[in-house]
């Protein structure tokens, strides 16, 4: 009988071990994967500050007139020989702010970040934020017509949303 209770308590100082070392590997495993969270998402907020100067590279990009982005001899025409000089210089700005642009974003994306243009999909404030909303004929409601700012997400996750005029 004595035996019997001693193999009794064997057993269970058995299983309760497994169970810790069972326990403990959860546990282990439970923390790396929140350590690699953590590294996944620690540029964050670094990824965040980028954006705003990613908008305002596009805001200068698009304020140069679309006949201007690029030499045309029907402009060169246009425009008296002091002209051809501005039109080559805003031709160069152009170009290099968005050939900026284009690195910061392939450098963003390295990273993880993506940008998102919704234009012409449905609204979900989940993933936009509405800045205005006006009927456009031709346009089904609830549908995002104009994108002020792009949205971008890292690795999956929304990192800032796109900001939208609605239908």
């Amino acid at each position: 009988k004595l035996l019997a209770e001693k193999d009794k308590k064997i057993s269970e100082l058995q299983d309760a071990y497994l169970r810790c070392l069972a326990d403990q590997e959860n546990l282990r495993e439970r923390s790396r994967r929140e350590i690699e969270t953590t590294k996944e998402f620690a540029i964050q907020k670094f990824a965040k500050d980028l954006l705003d100067t990613v908008d305002i590279l596009n805001m200068a990009l698009n304020a140069v007139p679309t006949e201007l982005r690029s030499k045309s001899t029907s402009l060169e025409s246009e425009f008296a020989k002091d002209s051809e000089k501005l039109i080559d210089q805003l031709t160069n700005l152009y170009t290099g702010v968005s050939m900026t642009e284009a690195e910061l974003i392939k450098a963003l994306k390295r990273h993880g970040v993506e940008r998102v243009n919704p234009e012409g999909e449905a609204f979900d404030p989940n993933q936009h934020q509405a800045l205005f909303q006006a009927p456009v004929p031709g346009k089904e409601a609830g549908t995002i017509f104009s994108v002020q700012k792009m949205g971008y997400t890292l690795k999956g996750r929304i990192i800032r949303p796109a900001q939208v005029g609605v239908v």
